[in-house]
């Protein structure tokens, strides 16, 4: 119930998302409970169930991003299994009751490097850069790839910006305001 979508620059990245929730086909609004967000060293955004998110933000201690380790490495050896545990912790594990709609998507940046995460804890990367999850995730990749170009960060903010007012346009589960949250790599 959401579109979220991630740009990876030369040096940099960044993260939006739409605001709205929806539960029970119902639209819910609510100023500070946003989708994408920065905690130390990371910004990440989470589509699908909304707990996964909640734990994310509010009850787990990433990891201290280790400089001399490979970012690849890092990211599945650290970070994936602290995801994991902080879940299991707080008692989410989407795998455990076999529910087929039970699950999260998210897109996670770390050192201006964006990986792709789902509920089963897997990552994935793609060179061209462009990211998108969530109900709507799939409409705003593609108004994303339409003709646009990583010139600037600038113009990544802005067609990150349209690529989700596009997708609200179309999905009924897209909408509100749109945050963009940017990292710098090192």
């Amino acid at each position: 119930m959401t579109a979220i979508v991630g740009i990876q620059g030369k040096g940099w990245a960044l993260i939006g998302a739409d605001s709205m929730t929806t539960y029970d086909d119902k639209p819910y609004f609510a100023k500070g409970m946003d989708k994408v967000v920065k905690k130390g060293e990371y910004v990440f955004a989470f589509a699908g169930d909304a707990v996964a998110g909640n734990i994310a933000e509010f009850l787990w201690t990433p990891p201290k991003i280790i400089k001399t380790m490979p970012l690849d490495a890092f990211m599945q050896v650290k970070v994936l299994p602290s995801l994991k545990d902080a879940m299991k912790e707080h008692g989410y594990e989407p795998d455990a009751n076999k529910d087929p709609s039970a699950g999260f998507d998210a897109l996670m940046c770390l050192n201006g490097i964006i990986y792709e995460i789902d509920e089963e804890y897997m990552w994935s990367r793609d060179d061209r850069g462009l990211y998108a999850v969530g109900s709507g995730g799939a409409l705003a990749l593609g108004a994303l790839a339409a003709g646009f170009s990583k010139t600037s960060l600038k113009s990544a903010e802005y067609a990150a910006r349209r690529s989700i007012g596009i997708s609200a346009s179309y999905c009924i589960n897209v909408g509100g305001d749109i945050k963009v949250i940017t990292q710098k790599g090192i």
